[in-house]
């Protein structure tokens, strides 16, 4: 079975593919996918008919959310609170915002499949972001987690990521999202404090891949 949290407004079915990615959290991932039955997996993006068929035809539920579609809409944000202040800007409403976005009806996740979505939401969205996946990532379950190393270049266009049975993942255009902010290893390890673990991998492209464990 598999559900959709918050389908997209216009997405195509139909993404323009780039190069793929060798994916060193994606390996140890779908090795997890391989040997454990019945999973809860959450994947993060735009609807993808292609990961719902690799992920249920191996027996496992999953569930999509498209939060940096969604975090770019008007509502969510809220009046500064000194408006007499003209340099002020409007304030981004994170509880409002999670509380849409990631209430699911009391189910909890095997697996999370963040992939880079953190860059390109509100950066003081982000460590509630963290510690809401942490309350809903079931003991013992892992997070996978990309980060951009950089604000622009021709690698920090939003992606998504398809899932295959090899070690590359397949990488179709996401939308013209830009990068919001870049986090350093130890802001990170700030956002991951209440996790038991994590590893992080750097790659040539400058992204750094990080697996987290509940």
């Amino acid at each position: 079975m598999f559900d959709i949290f918050k389908k997209e407004r216009g997405a195509s079915a139909h993404l323009a593919e780039r190069p793929p990615r060798h994916s060193r959290g994606w390996i140890e991932v779908r090795g997890y996918l391989e040997k454990t039955p019945s999973l809860r997996v959450l994947d993060f993006g735009a609807t993808s008919p292609a990961n719902i068929n690799y992920l249920t035809s191996r027996g496992h539920s999953v569930y999509m959310a498209n939060m940096v579609q969604d975090a770019t809409r008007p509502e969510w944000l809220r009046p500064a609170q000194e408006p007499e202040d003209k340099k002020a800007q409007p304030q981004f409403d994170t509880d409002g915002f999670l509380a849409a976005n990631l209430e699911f009806s009391g189910r909890d996740f095997d697996v999370i499949l963040l992939w880079d979505t953190v860059n390109y939401l509100p950066p003081e969205m982000v460590p509630a972001l963290f510690e809401r996946l942490r309350q809903v990532l079931r003991p013992d379950g892992l997070l996978l987690a990309f980060f951009h190393g950089r604000l622009s270049g021709p690698e920090t266009a939003y992606a998504r990521f398809q899932l295959t049975d090899g070690d590359d993942l397949i990488v179709h255009d996401g939308g013209n999202f830009p990068v919001r902010k870049i986090y350093q290893t130890r802001q990170l390890e700030k956002f991951l404090e209440g996790y038991s673990s994590a590893r992080f991998f750097l790659d040539k492209d400058n992204v750094r891949e990080v697996i987290v464990y509940r």
